[in-house]
């Protein structure tokens, strides 16, 4: 089952499914992810911040615009950040490049 999204419903992408789990698997679930949580922060490196309990996006944002000023301090001329982001660019990635490289 899925649920339509109030945009072109003639795309596919414009659909979520519909998820019916019992419930002995959804506490299974929150006993496990409590459990996780715990212990996460020891395997998940600094820089990731996001979805983490205590760590937040705007340690991100604060790491970059600290980055910013310590290179104007440093050069004594200002300095920018282009950030991208290729929408759906998993899909895009040409595979055997990436086995070339590695």
């Amino acid at each position: 089952s899925s649920q339509k999204k109030k945009t072109d419903q003639t795309k596919i992408r414009n659909y979520r499914p519909i998820s019916l789990l019992n419930v002995d698997y959804k506490i299974f679930v929150a006993i496990i992810t409590e459990r996780l949580k715990k212990i996460l922060n020891k395997f998940i490196h600094t820089d990731q911040n996001v979805f983490l309990p205590h760590r937040h996006l705007s340690n991100n944002i604060r790491t970059n615009l600290d980055t910013i000023e310590y290179y104007e301090n440093r050069s004594g001329e200002q300095v920018a950040l282009l950030f991208l982001d290729a929408k759906k660019a998993f899909d895009n990635v040409k595979w055997s490049f990436i086995q070339q490289q590695i």
